[in-house]
């Protein structure tokens, strides 16, 4: 594979990947760092990539493990990938009751996301936020469709379970 080939198989999912990494980091820094660590390890073993499947879902996976292995050095634990939501750019045409309201529900689903395991966030936040299908999400993480269609109903289950306790009772 060339440096043109490279471009164009590889550097497409580079954003993908920057997003996916700031997901586990929360750090533009810590996740552009971790991009173009997957960037390089990609380069360096270019000759073995022809044997993948799935380009895309090989270079999340990657990253997910990059980023994994920097929060362990770091000695952090995974937070809510939906944290990157309460940044949400707030529009002309947004009301400020309507920027509260969102950034509120926002806030609420932060928190019923960090009581759920793992595999649901990550399922989770590939499908409903990132719009992956079912079968690369499987690809990503390691899981059949069966268990990432499992654990996806299971986060909406429990997320819908913490808001409605929390929009019927008010905390």
């Amino acid at each position: 594979m060339n440096k043109d080939e490279f471009a164009n198989k590889i550097m497409k999912y580079k954003d993908n990947m920057f997003r996916f990494a700031m997901s586990y980091l929360h750090s533009e820094s810590e996740a552009k760092d971790v991009v173009q660590d997957v960037l390089v390890k990609l380069w360096e073993t270019r000759a073995e990539l022809e044997e993948k499947n799935n380009m895309e879902a090989w270079c999340m996976t990657l990253t997910r493990n990059k980023s994994l292995d920097a929060l362990k050095r770091a000695g952090r634990k995974m937070t809510s990938s939906i944290d990157l939501m309460n940044n949400t750019p707030v529009t002309e045409s947004s009301s400020p009751l309507q920027v509260y309201s969102d950034k509120e529900s926002m806030m609420f689903v932060n928190m019923a996301l960090k009581n759920l395991p793992e595999k649901q966030v990550d399922t989770f936040t590939l499908r409903d936020m990132q719009g992956y299908s079912y079968l690369e999400i499987g690809e990503m993480l390691g899981l059949s469709i069966d268990q990432v269609k499992v654990n996806i109903h299971r986060a909406r289950k429990a997320l819908k379970k913490e808001l409605s306790k929390v929009y019927a009772h008010g905390n």
